[in-house]
């Protein structure tokens, strides 16, 4: 069953304040397993979540009919790893990142430490992507090595891959867990539960998409990490439903939404935690709203994605039209397939794209930009040269504008403090 633990948190003299000096008695939460649990749906949830594996199978069965299978893939997986961070308070537009992204592509620093970060998300992204396509079983090691990547560009690297020994908590003082919203369970409970998390995520019990938003859920319960706990946590998403042949080309979006529906996110993942017993009907029923809000978001994504699938068909036919004959195979027609996922190139990075060298790729780049599809930019004292794709800029823009609301109000999903050191400024 599952149970708040009386702990006590001993004075320290760390913080400024006497409330951050402060002693306590505090409850952390410990999370009933999942394994053996008999989830119970009522008929209409059901048919919910049966509609939203409906729509992601439709979204990547006629995907694949699409100019640009690889460029929409790309597309779309950057977009969610872009919302992934949004959700956390880390927020750069398609420009911000492209001008970070300019600036690392050429071994270089950029002051712009949102952005970078958020670039560390969509390699992180693509690494949990990568996981699922090559290994049959997830195992306790993959997920440190997801998080390690994440947290690579991010003000405290040396948190990557690191689970915590420490007691952790959401909210409140960052010296002390007195005033928490919510406090994990402690260190001592945590390897076990990743243990019971990991073969729940390895098995087949639920339907896809039940099994990615329970294990979303129960992950962030946990928050095994001392920061990105929440970005870590939607990979392990987009990992089921590619393990389980759910999307096997195509990440839906979920995170756009969830940026969106901040308050129906936050409340969902607070009502899964629950105190009734393990085989209790109302632990189930605890469960629903969160279930409810995760088929909701997902297929309000594979809509929205659908529309911008055809966006991005109509933008390469026009490319095409512009470019006149491209010969079938050749760097030119590769690098139209992949450009509209990957808004910013270098010769190398787009040699490695297409598997062409080096020659043949800044040949194509060039017709590119005598085409007016790609712009030629230089950046540093060296001025290197990159290029950028104005018009899939436009398209990301549209897309967040599209699922997010126009003042960009977003939920902050809070750094969890560890301790004793409080965490760098959001």
């Amino acid at each position: 069953m599952a149970e708040y633990v009386r702990r006590r948190w001993e004075p320290r003299f760390e913080g400024m304040t006497r409330r951050d000096r402060q002693g306590c008695s505090y409850d952390a939460y410990l999370p009933d397993p999942l394994a053996g649990w008999n989830l119970t749906l009522p008929g209409d949830l059901a048919a919910d979540i049966a509609d939203a594996e409906t729509a992601i199978r439709d979204l990547n069965e006629a995907g694949t009919s699409h100019v640009s299978l690889e460029g929409l893939a790309r597309f779309l997986l950057r977009a969610e790893s872009v919302a992934s961070s949004k959700i956390e308070g880390l927020d750069a537009g398609p420009r911000r990142l492209v001008e970070a992204e300019a600036a690392l592509a050429q071994g270089g620093k950029t002051a712009d430490r949102v952005a970078v970060e958020v670039l560390g998300n969509i390699t992180a992204m693509e690494s949990a992507i990568e996981l699922a396509l090559r290994a049959e079983r997830i195992s306790l090691a993959d997920l440190p090595g997801i998080h390690r990547v994440l947290m690579d560009r991010s003000p405290r690297p040396e948190l990557g891959g690191v689970i915590r020994e420490r007691q952790n908590w959401i909210g409140g003082s960052s010296y002390n867990p007195c005033s928490a919203i919510f406090v994990p369970p402690p260190p001592d409970h945590v390897d076990g539960l990743l243990h019971d998390l990991i073969d729940y995520m390895n098995g087949d019990e639920h339907s896809p998409l039940v099994q990615a938003a329970i294990a979303h859920a129960q992950f962030e319960t946990i928050h095994p990490f001392a920061d990105g706990n929440g970005r870590t946590g939607r990979a392990l998403i987009h990992v089921i439903l590619r393990r389980r042949g759910l999307s096997p080309t195509f990440v839906p979006p979920i995170s756009l939404v969830l940026a969106t529906w901040s308050d129906d996110y936050i409340s969902g993942l607070t009502t899964f935690r629950h105190l009734d017993p393990a085989d209790s009907p109302k632990r189930s029923q605890a469960a629903h709203t969160w279930l409810r809000t995760f088929a909701g978001a997902t297929l309000r994504a594979c809509s929205d994605a659908q529309i911008y699938a055809t966006r991005i068909d109509e933008l390469v036919h026009q490319w095409r039209s512009n470019l006149g004959t491209v010969r079938k195979g050749s760097a030119l027609d590769l690098l139209i397939d992949v450009l509209p996922g990957v808004p910013l190139l270098t010769v190398e990075s787009a040699a490695g794209l297409i598997d062409r060298s080096d020659v043949a790729t800044g040949a194509a780049i060039n017709r590119l930009v005598e085409a007016g599809i790609l712009t030629q930019r230089n950046i540093g004292k060296q001025r290197y040269r990159i290029f950028e794709a104005p018009t899939v800029l436009d398209l990301f823009t549209s897309l967040e504008r599209a699922l997010a609301s126009l003042t960009g109000d977003t939920a902050t999903d809070e750094p969890v403090r560890p301790v004793p050191q409080p965490p760098p400024p959001r």
